[in-house]
Formats: C-alpha cells, structure tokens, sequence
C-alpha cells in the first residue's frame, strides 16, 4: 500500500540516508568499471549504457518499494504467486540453450532473465514470512518447522543445480546459514555454527598446508570437469584450464593497478580485453587496475557500511518479517561479496557469481534494488509515530 507525502514527511527521519548514498557511490564505480572493461571489446561496446538503464530502473524500483509497506510481502497469497511463477521460469530455464556451460538465462527482446536471481528473492521472502509466524504465534522451534523452512528453500536451490549454477546454489546456501543464526534454538545453532566453522578452517587449511590433498578430494566431487577446475584454480590458476586462465589474467589486472591505478580505461590488460568476462564475474579486476588499492580499498568499505546499515535496520525494527528478511539479504549479499573479490585473488573458486549492484548485469541488478528497497521500507516503518 503506497503512502501520502505527508506521510513520507512524518517518517523522514528513519529514513537511511547512509544507506542510499553508499548505493549512488557503488552504481557510479559500476558504471565506471562497466565501461572500461566493455568500451574496447567488440559487440559489448554499448554495455555501459545498458547498465545505467538498468540502474536507472532499479533506482525507480527502489523508491517505490520505499514508499509500499513491506507486510504486503507477507501475504500468503502473493508470495505463493511470485513464488509459483519462479519456479515456474526455473524450469522453463532447463529447456533453454547452454551458456558457458549452464541454462541460466530465458532471453527476451533486448534481454536475457535469469530466473535464479528470482529463486534467491523469493527463497528469502518465503522462508522470512513462514519464520515470522513461527514467532508471532509464539511456538516454539521444532524440527516441524526446520523441515518446512527447509522446504521453501531447497526447492529452487534443487532446480538452480540442474542449470548447473554452483555459484548460485552456494549463494543459496549463504543466505539460509544466515537466516537460521536467528530461527535455531542455541544448543542448534551451535552445532550448526561449530560446523560450519570447522568446514572454513578445514578449506583454508587445505588449499595452503595441503595442497594436493584438496586437489584429490575436489576430484572426488559429483560435479563435472569444468565445475571441479573452478576449484581447482584456488592451487594453481595457471594450470586450471579456461576459469584459470580468468583468475590468472584477473591477479595480473589487479597488481597492475598497483596503488594509484591506472586510471579509468588506462589499464592494458582491461583496455586488451585479457579478462574473460571481466564485466561480469571479474569486475573487480578492472577496479582494481584502472582505481588500485585505493579504488577497491574504497569500494570495500562501501560494502561494509551498507552491510552495517542493515545490520542496524535488522536488530531496530520489532517486526519479525523485517529481521528476518534483512538477515537473509545479508548473507547472501556478504557471500557474494567474498566470493566474489576472493575468486578474483586466486582464494576463492572461480564459481561465477556477480559482484552486487557493481557486475553488468539487468536481472541481478534489478533484484538487488528490490532487495534494498524492502529493507528501506523495514527502515522508514521502523517506529510508530507518537502524538
């Protein structure tokens, strides 16, 4: 339900200003970054126009989410159409032709969709409202409700694997850890907690004390040959076939930036077009080396204060739908994220996976402003007026 001016007038206040200057100062570096890794290559050279159409409609999206109240998103009946017509297109996506290796996208006139940015939303809003009327109801956690929650999620994580998406499906996984720190009784999130400490350890200690260990149990994964070598790159990018040679070519860009930068479109790996995929996967690196260590060190930072500004929406609103949601949104923004800068320094696998609202792209984009749009309207309503 849209709200009237004045009452827009009255809730300013709440409002997160912050938040909304640290989205303009992301979509500036990105349309930035887009067009020095795009305006030399061939047929990509009217990408960074794209890209601002496309934050210009985010940006649009956002505000007119900022202005519906987010309980709209907790009726049963809509969330049960979105997330209906998700599944729906995460099917129809399996009959579509192989892009690198993946049915990831429905193209349509001037666009291609990629119905599993839409599984990660509507995951988060379904699993968001079932948790808030376990709470508002006052039950207790059961393993009931761990299977039904488990249930809205592994749906269209299932239906991502058969793409195959790894980058998606561990960004799924992402975002339900997040969301059970808050769902799990103690004595449950600290076995699950515990667990998926050790799980980290366990891999940084493997790719840097043992080396050909983790090579040898990556070989043993159910997954096929181009999938296994995005984790093998971590060892030896050189030796990792294609997604080794985007690492390899990725570091190069980014030490070449050095401190400074080469300035924008001054980068001879980007302006060569050395990176594969640089305006997607690899977008750091042309940060990297066109802005150095001061433009990532800054872009970093902003990813910091917009995780930390919806850390402090998420503990200050007493609704449940609200913590909930923004939870989610965190964990799957905070992985993609590391992962993200992390496969682009050789320490993370290169699982193709998109840096939020910096990498070119219409559909992830898009749902990232949806995302942050609900969050600001969970901020503008976190209080009721006194008179």
């Amino acid at each position: 339900m849209l709200v009237s001016l004045d009452w827009l007038k009255r809730h300013a206040r709440d409002f997160d200003f912050v938040l909304l200057f640290v989205l303009v100062a992301i979509s500036v570096i990105s349309f930035l970054a887009v067009y020095s890794s795009t305006i030399t290559r061939p047929g990509l050279g009217d990408y960074y126009q794209k890209q601002i159409i496309w934050q210009t409609l985010g940006f649009a999206v956002f505000f007119g989410l900022v202005l519906t109240d987010f309980r709209m998103f907790t009726n049963t009946r809509l969330l049960m159409i979105g997330y209906g017509i998700t599944m729906l297109l995460l099917v129809i996506v399996l009959f579509m032709p192989e892009i690198n290796g993946q049915k990831s996208w429905i193209p349509f006139p001037g666009f291609q969709l990629q119905p599993s940015e839409l599984g990660k939303l509507f995951s988060i809003l379904g699993m968001s409202a079932y948790m808030a009327k376990v709470k508002d109801k006052e039950e207790e956690f059961r393993l009931k409700h761990f299977w039904r929650v488990s249930a809205i999620w592994f749906a269209p994580l299932f239906l991502i694997m058969l793409e195959p998406d790894l980058g998606q499906g561990m960004v799924m996984v992402g975002l339900f850890s997040a969301m059970m720190v808050l769902f799990l009784k103690r004595k449950l999130l600290i076995w699950f907690g515990s667990l998926a400490g050790i799980f980290v350890v366990l891999y940084f200690v493997a790719i840097y004390a043992f080396p050909q260990t983790y090579l040898k149990v990556v070989d043993l994964l159910p997954l096929k040959e181009y999938q296994k070598a995005r984790f093998q790159v971590v060892i030896d990018p050189e030796k990792a076939g294609e997604w080794g040679y985007q690492v390899h070519q990725a570091i190069i860009a980014i030490g070449n930036g050095g401190l400074p930068g080469r300035g924008l479109t001054g980068g001879s790996q980007t302006q060569g077009a050395f990176v594969p995929e640089q305006q997607t996967d690899m977008i750091f690196s042309a940060i990297g080396e066109d802005f150095g260590f001061i433009g990532t060190s800054l872009l970093i930072i902003l990813f910091f204060i917009m995780l930390q500004r919806m850390v402090k929406i998420a503990t200050s609103t007493p609704d449940a739908f609200g913590t909930f949601f923004i939870t989610g949104a965190i964990g799957m923004f905070g992985f993609q994220i590391f992962e993200n800068i992390g496969m682009n320094l050789a320490v993370m696998p290169a699982t193709g996976i998109t840096l939020p609202f910096v990498s070119y792209g219409g559909t992830s984009l898009l749902t990232n402003f949806i995302i942050m749009g609900i969050v600001q309207s969970v901020a503008i309503r976190r209080r009721k007026l006194r008179f």
